[in-house]
């Protein structure tokens, strides 16, 4: 399964260089020599650094601007065995995403998506019968994470709604 880590926004400079949206919150994601994807093609990172807030990466593959304009409007993508380890109670969005939630023993919905680096925590969409519901990923609101039977176990889901 691939993990999208970037989405390509458009080009910078005449080199073949590329602005992207970085999704990732591995630090050396981008460093030199890092092996991404893009479709299916395997492309090595020359160099990158950031600017007003996107990443500006080469590719040792490309060198003009004409030959990376294929690219804008996609992701960058890598491998799942290349994601890092991860601690204890640490979870991928798209580890979440499409998990049950259940609150004291009802299921209350699933969760569509997670909003990461907007709020001090991480906000589970959680899409109920009705309507979607923003929910807090606290500690004090999330009891129990089980990706193995596809659930997560949370707290006053109705003070939420």
């Amino acid at each position: 399964m691939r993990i999208t880590v970037a989405e390509i926004v458009t080009t910078h400079g005449i080199n073949g260089n590329l602005k992207v949206k970085n999704l990732s919150d591995n630090e050396k994601r981008f460093e030199n020599g890092e092996k991404l994807l893009i479709d299916n093609e395997e492309l090595t990172v020359e160099s990158s650094f950031d600017q007003k807030g996107l990443k500006v990466i080469k590719f040792e593959e490309y060198n003009n601007i004409n030959d990376v304009l294929k690219f804008i409007g996609k992701d960058i993508t890598i491998e799942d065995k290349d994601l890092g380890k991860l601690h204890e109670d640490e979870y991928y969005v798209f580890q979440l995403e499409g998990l049950d939630v259940y609150d004291n023993g009802q299921k209350v919905g699933t969760i569509k998506e997670v909003i990461t680096g907007v709020y001090p925590n991480d906000v589970y969409v959680i899409k109920t019968d009705k309507d979607e519901v923003y929910f807090p990923a606290l500690n004090a609101t999330v009891k129990k994470v089980d990706l193995e039977n596809g659930f997560i176990e949370i707290e006053n889901f109705s003070d939420y709604e």
